[in-house]
């Protein structure tokens, strides 16, 4: 089959033609035709090898990217029994989870230290077919097309935790720092949701478009005009929780004046360095620091089906498998906003 490839860390993908199709080797299995493929972040650090040593010995270069897949079934496991061939699906990264260390026996299967993780640690979605867990797998609302579907699968289903993770009630004040592919996402489940939600980015593009969704936040701030700002335009102490979706080392000291005295802190995205965090939020402010991984399947048929019945608005701009080195460059302008995707097949 055709599909990118990493080769070696820290060097461009290769784009190869004879890959072998996967095979579903467990019952629970079910095997994908894919049509789209996701682009976030992870995606760098997984080209840039940061997720080695996590590898299986049996999961070794070269590995095909992207954590975001949706496509149409072509095969199942024999005890699969929520999907069928030729079903429109999508899934999440993580796959067969071990069911046996701690975090699986108290229901946090995601934190199994033992499970696959497509794209990271095992073969993703950047190619024709992929293998994936039926019991992370999601058919498909008809609303929901697979580009809108493909950025649910890691963006949306992480802000969605972010979210669940900060515990606000309806009308308390939740602030999104970075309005890209999870924010722009994030903003509207939290307006479902009925939060008052503010948007922060130092980015024009990404504030324009979210004053444009149909779920717009009550406060899209420029971050470059400072936490006082903010501060004196939402018209409160401070945000209740405050979900850091971007991995700008300043971003996370704005995001932390920005909340309240003895509200949650929720980190979400993953800068290359340490994040720095002052004792005072800590003991003088009392804020809660929380990190937030993926949801649980659960969680992500809930997302799913809010997408489907509010008409969120999944933002995306998609790119053949030979022009991912295009997707790339366009994913570090200025001007980017949204999501990125890959076109695998004309499946929809």
């Amino acid at each position: 089959m055709r599909g990118l490839q990493i080769v070696e860390f820290k060097k461009p993908y290769a784009l190869s033609h004879d890959i072998p199709v996967p095979q579903i080797t467990r019952d629970n299995e079910v095997l994908i035709k894919v049509a789209v493929a996701g682009y976030c972040h992870t995606e760098m650090m997984v080209q840039n090898g940061e997720f080695e040593k996590m590898m299986p010995p049996q999961n070794t270069l070269p590995l095909i990217p992207s954590h975001e897949c949706t496509g149409v079934v072509v095969a199942v496991g024999s005890k699969v029994t929520n999907i069928k061939a030729g079903d429109r699906v999508a899934t999440p990264p993580l796959k067969n989870p071990c069911g046996t260390c701690s975090d699986c026996k108290k229901g946090l299967s995601k934190f199994c230290q033992n499970a696959d993780h497509a794209g990271v640690i095992a073969n993703g979605a950047a190619a024709e077919y992929m293998v994936s867990d039926s019991n992370w797998t999601v058919v498909l609302p008809k609303q929901i097309s697979f580009e809108a579907a493909a950025p649910l699968m890691c963006a949306g289903a992480t802000i969605y935790s972010g979210l669940k993770t900060a515990d606000l009630k309806p009308g308390q004040t939740v602030a999104i720092i970075g309005a890209g592919a999870l924010g722009h996402l994030g903003i509207q489940f939290a307006k479902c949701m009925g939060l008052r939600v503010v948007c922060v980015d130092s980015r024009q593009a990404p504030l324009d478009l979210v004053r444009g969704l149909k779920y717009a936040p009550d406060f899209a701030i420029d971050a470059t005009k400072g936490v006082e700002y903010a501060l004196k335009e939402i018209g409160s102490e401070g945000a209740d929780a405050t979900l850091m979706a971007t991995d700008a080392i300043p971003a996370y000291e704005y995001g932390l004046q920005l909340t309240r005295k003895h509200g949650t802190f929720v980190v979400i995205g993953q800068p290359f360095e340490p994040i720095p965090i002052h004792y005072t939020h800590l003991i003088f402010r009392n804020i809660t620091i929380k990190g937030s991984l993926l949801s649980d399947a659960e969680g992500i048929r809930e997302m799913v089906q809010l997408v489907a019945d509010k008409g969120i608005e999944v933002r995306t701009r998609s790119y053949p498998l030979e022009e991912i080195e295009t997707l790339i460059k366009d994913y570090h302008k200025e001007t980017h906003c949204g999501k990125l995707v890959l076109r695998v097949s004309d499946d929809e």
